[in-house]
């Protein structure tokens, strides 16, 4: 099961509801972005996989291989 939250650029966090597929996340996502148009643009997207992060994503919902998600985890205490 999948969930995401999306960071907007003031710091405010929307949150998903889980899913059972990354592809069924990523089509909520573009289907809900009239109700993110309210808020200021999101700068970044963090998946997790139940409670551990599965990893970072651009504003279009493009994998962000630059950061490095199982220091992340072991930093946050995730693992």
């Amino acid at each position: 099961m999948y969930s995401y939250n999306a960071i907007c650029e003031d710091g405010n966090v929307l949150f998903s509801p889980t899913m059972k597929t990354i592809k069924a996340l990523r089509s909520r996502y573009f289907r809900n972005r009239e109700m993110f148009e309210a808020q200021p643009p999101v700068t970044e997207i963090v998946v997790f996989s139940g409670r551990k992060i599965h990893g970072y994503y651009t504003s279009e919902f493009k994998l962000d291989r630059s950061k490095p998600v199982d220091i992340h985890n072991i930093l946050y205490g995730l693992v």
